[in-house]
């Protein structure tokens, strides 16, 4: 009674059985298939020459010549030997009880002890037969023994595909050369270019945060611009420039290329130097005067006073950008992909194991998926140990006031933030100059033109539709459940559900984007919830992998409303629901608005997921570029559609930061 009463708890149910279906099943099932073993095979060719096993069609069992017959151990003893009685029959026979059988299905089925085998055969067939080959039956001879009959000169498979719990997909991910060195390659990409973006963001925030600098407010928000920017858009264009055959390393003569573990690095780095810039700002202004005028009326010098007070005070802020920047070093799909060619790294490994059409390999894909998450987590433990471990929090909080700059201090500083804005943007100047191109064979040519324009909106405007509408729909989606679940954990705080509720919202937080897509298709790959390949499993995907911006945004708006609102109208007899649309929803509009526009401006240059999930004719933007960047493709079209891209990005980013700014004026 009390569920058809309170609607909330009905809304927290729900919410809860679709984040249990949607994120936690799916990557249960990836840890089971990372531990589930099947049971093997073995194949023998029977011909005029006898008895022959099949080494590269056989796994897990030991199969043995001998006499003319072939000995197979299932276990560590001779458990089936298979010996010939004419050109078409074969006698098997086994110390254990053996017995075969043709099941409902029509499937020979020989059973030996415990072990189940499901057989069957591949025989050619010659042109001038008249009729087909002998098919495959087998019939009982004795309690041990049994009689096979197959077509002549026939691949018999014998094939156990039972399950069993086993570690062995471990032992081989940490024991292969292939597996070590992209997890290795990884860990040195998303390390390095985080400590390198560290010192550029870090450093800059700093300058912007302390002193009087021209222009800051701009500079804020250019690098804002840059925060967003989609994630291979850097590998791109930076291999146009510095690759093999790139403009700049042609017309300098210089026999070097960007391509290589070096340049993944280089790119990563001020791809994710943005994310550390801007939370170090935030920290940075927040800090309290007080405890700064304090320090230096004891007289410390300016540098302890740096070191011992004002960055230990901002590490709240630092450390989360850090984790954030690791997190898109370690989870970028494109980036290595694009500019790595020959750079084995974990998200590439994976999808490569999973969808290549050679060498396909989901045991190993979800294997190395269940290792990437563990990693993820090792780092945001470390982060919260961290911070759990130290303390921030000051009494009051009195804003600072920046200090002037020398002429040359204030020089200097305008320098270090044009370069870096300068690397920021090149992927963008670079792809803009390039669109107004004329394209022959890959290679530009100073002739200006419009007909790369031209021929996007003759031929890519679908993908573009594609795009926005998976946007639209997932940021409406993700907005409105995020504001719910951010109420149920702010307001309501059931005890057991919102914890829970809590917990689950921000699993897809740590799970790689390559991971997640995965996981959605193993899950949504049958009926009657066979999602994959539509454009239902996209906007699923862009749903979860937002989700932890709308709620966190939503809770932030939330804590700043005054329970008391609410109180006071439920007393005046308005029904809890009522409340919630009337009083509590307009009122934390603005940080709703926030995560609206952090999701879709993450929707629309997610890549990692969209890579594994899309099929035709559901294919996003991102993915037709990411494409075009792989293959001999006119580079002007596709340079084209990135500008499109662009434009749908930061159109949405101008307005929100707009609207910020008038809330702000108008709250002040």
């Amino acid at each position: 009674m009390r569920l058809l009463r309170d609607n909330w708890l009905l809304f927290s149910i729900v919410a809860l059985l679709l984040c249990g279906l949607t994120i936690i099943v799916p990557q249960l099932r990836l840890m089971a298939a990372s531990l589930l073993e099947e049971g093997g095979r073995f194949t023998m060719l029977h011909n005029r020459d006898g008895l022959q096993s099949v080494p590269e069609m056989t796994s897990r069992y030991s199969v043995k010549a001998r006499n003319g017959q072939l000995d197979v151990a299932l276990t560590s003893a001779q458990d089936l030997t298979i010996e010939t009685k004419d050109a078409q029959t074969l006698l098997l026979s086994s110390p254990q009880n053996l017995s075969g059988r043709r099941n409902e299905n029509g499937s020979v089925e020989l059973t030996i002890g415990q072990t189940r085998f499901t057989l069957s055969q591949q025989a050619p067939r010659s042109l001038f037969a008249n009729s087909a080959p002998a098919i495959l039956d087998i019939k009982q001879q004795a309690d041990t023994s049994v009689v096979l009959s197959h077509a002549a000169n026939a691949y018999v498979t014998f094939e156990n595909s039972a399950l069993s719990l086993s570690a062995v997909h471990y032992l081989d991910f940490f024991t292969r050369s292939e597996t070590l060195s992209a997890t290795v390659n990884s860990l040195i990409i998303a390390l390095t270019s985080t400590a390198l973006a560290a010192v550029i963001g870090v450093s800059l925030a700093y300058c912007l945060a302390r002193y009087q600098v021209a222009g800051s407010t701009a500079i804020v928000f250019l690098i804002t611009m840059a925060s967003v920017s989609p994630p291979f858009l850097g590998a791109y264009a930076w291999r146009l420039l510095l690759g093999r055959n790139g403009v700049i390393t042609t017309y300098l003569g210089y026999n070097m290329s960007i391509v290589g573990l070096h340049g993944v690095i280089w790119v990563i780095t001020w791809l994710v130097f943005p994310i550390i810039f801007l939370l170090s700002h935030s920290s940075f202004r927040s800090l309290d005067a007080g405890h700064i005028e304090a320090a230096e009326s004891l007289g410390a010098a300016p540098s302890r006073v740096r070191f011992s007070i004002e960055i230990p005070l901002a590490l709240p802020g630092i450390i989360t950008g850090l984790y954030l920047a690791t997190m898109a070093a370690l989870s970028d799909f494109g980036t290595p992909r694009i500019i790595g060619l020959d750079v084995n790294a974990l998200p590439v490994l994976i999808y490569t194991s999973f969808l290549s059409e050679a060498g396909r390999n989901p045991a190993l894909a979800a294997t190395g998926s269940v290792v990437l998450i563990g990693i993820s987590s090792l780092f945001l433990m470390a982060q919260q140990i961290y911070l759990a471990r130290r303390g921030f929090a000051v009494v009051s909080s009195r804003s600072l006031d920046k200090k002037p700059l020398s002429p040359i201090g204030h020089a200097l500083i305008l320098l270090a933030v044009g370069l870096a804005l300068l690397m920021a943007f090149t992927p963008h100047l670079t792809v803009l100059v390039s669109s107004f191109l004329e394209w022959k064979v890959g290679l530009p040519r100073a002739i200006f033109t419009l007909a790369n324009y031209t021929t996007m909106f003759k031929t890519g405007l679908g993908a573009a539709w594609v795009t926005l509408s998976l946007g639209i729909a997932g940021t409406f989606c993700a907005t409105a459940l995020g504001l719910g679940i951010a109420y149920v954990i702010i307001r309501k705080r059931y005890r057991i559900i919102a914890p829970i509720l809590s917990l689950t919202v921000m699993m897809p937080y740590v799970i790689p984007g390559t991971v997640l897509g995965i996981g959605l298709i193993m899950m949504f790959n049958k009926a009657p919830l066979q999602l994959t390949g539509t454009w239902f499993i996209l906007a699923l995907a862009y749903l979860i992998r937002n989700l932890p911006f709308t709620v966190k945004a939503s809770e932030a708006a939330l804590r700043r409303v005054h329970p008391a609102l609410e109180e006071a109208a439920i007393s005046l007899g308005a029904r809890p629901m009522r409340v919630f649309i009337s009083i509590t929803a307009p009122l934390v509009l603005a940080g709703a608005v926030t995560g609206a526009t952090l999701t879709f401006l993450h929707i629309v240059t997610e890549l990692s997921s969209t890579i594994v999930l899309y099929r035709p004719p559901w294919k996003p933007m991102t993915a037709v570029i990411f494409e075009n960047t792989l293959v001999d493709a006119d580079f002007g079209v596709s340079a084209a559609q990135t500008i499109l891209l662009m434009l749908i990005i930061y159109i949405p980013l101008y307005f929100i930061v707009r609207y910020g700014q008038t809330q702000g004026k108008s709250g002040g």
